[in-house]
């Protein structure tokens, strides 16, 4: 069943599919809203910038004004930037945007940048460490676990995984010995290139850098992709023949889904990760009896209420916890 799914759904699968992206830019038609949103991020950035060059012109006034209009631009391109480079490049990541080789090398270097990040290193601690070694010792991309086997705090993993623990393990996975020496020279040469790209708003204004750059590249990382990380898998265990989805939540909400690329669907998405993200709602009600009796954890809500519970019941709230782990009604499995 779960084969005949995967297979069912795949999106060459259609006649004619090679000839058609042969003749096309995008590897896939729905991947225009992922070029589109990237695009707009980037012009935002533009536009946040200017203004601050020329706040006078605009009417904004030392001190305060100032301060108010760089926090709140900060928190909206952090958030965007979270999307960008947690969901948004997380698809490029898994399936290319473009049929151009080139397109997807460069589109992708300037993907992550924003939010701090080359974007070969992302991808490498995601598809080669995340997907490859899922809730295994070696995924070094998840919360640490304590004695007792239990996942570290909520607080504590947001606060600590970007940059220091991730920096860290690239260095020492990409510059092992056992690394083959390509990939420590892609890592060279990708890094400089990310470096580059990364230090231009200094040469334009350094502290308007620091407050539309690095502090929303913190707020990306910090605030929206880690506590996103700690609710795709909090409470979940490493995959086995019997239990194919015990590995990831999925969130169900159609708002969130919608606005997101469809990542709340996320056991699915980590059983089939080659599946395109437009399919996944398809995939979902496919797998929707597996997903029953398997009592696959599947909540009504998305991230956003998601991180909110999950950081209430860190702080010791019962009914956040409560909340968190009840099964949404449609996949409560019947008793015999």
């Amino acid at each position: 069943m779960i084969a005949r799914a995967a297979g069912g759904l795949r999106p060459d699968a259609e006649p004619h599919a090679e000839l058609q992206r042969a003749r096309s830019v995008l590897a896939h038609p729905q991947d225009l809203h992922c070029v589109v949103f990237h695009l707009g991020v980037l012009a935002l950035y533009g536009l946040s910038f200017w203004i601050w060059t020329h706040r006078a012109a605009v009417g904004i006034a030392p001190g305060l004004e100032t301060t108010a209009f760089a926090l709140g631009a900060a928190l909206l391109l952090g958030w965007c930037s979270g999307i960008e480079v947690g969901v948004n490049f997380h698809n490029h990541a898994h399936r290319r945007v473009f049929t151009r080789p080139w397109m997807n090398r460069w589109f992708g270097r300037t993907w992550t940048v924003s939010a701090g990040w080359p974007a070969y290193f992302w991808q490498y601690s995601h598809v080669t460490v995340h997907h490859r070694h899922l809730l295994e010792e070696a995924d070094w991309t998840l919360p640490k676990r304590t004695t007792d086997g239990q996942w570290e705090g909520f607080f504590r993993y947001c606060l600590l995984h970007w940059p220091f623990r991730y920096a860290g393990h690239l260095w020492r996975d990409l510059r092992s010995p056992v690394a083959a020496p390509a990939v420590a020279a892609r890592a060279r040469r990708e890094f400089a290139i990310f470096a580059a790209l990364f230090s231009i708003p200094f040469f334009i204004d350094p502290v308007g850098a620091l407050w539309l750059w690095v502090l929303p590249a913190w707020i990306a990382n910090v605030l929206v992709v880690a506590p996103g990380m700690f609710a795709q898998h909090a409470g979940r265990k490493a995959p086995g023949p019997d239990h194919v989805f015990c590995h990831s939540n999925t969130f169900r909400s159609k708002l969130f889904n919608l606005t997101m690329f469809n990542i709340g669907f996320h056991a699915e998405h980590h059983t089939f990760p080659h599946v395109h993200w437009s399919d996944l709602p398809g995939l979902h009600e496919v797998l929707k009896r597996e997903l029953v009796d398997e009592e696959a954890h599947v909540v009504p809500f998305g991230y956003y209420r998601g991180g909110y519970l999950l950081s209430r019941a860190a702080l010791g709230n019962a009914a956040a916890a409560e909340e968190w782990s009840e099964q949404h009604p449609d996949y409560v499995k019947e008793a015999p």
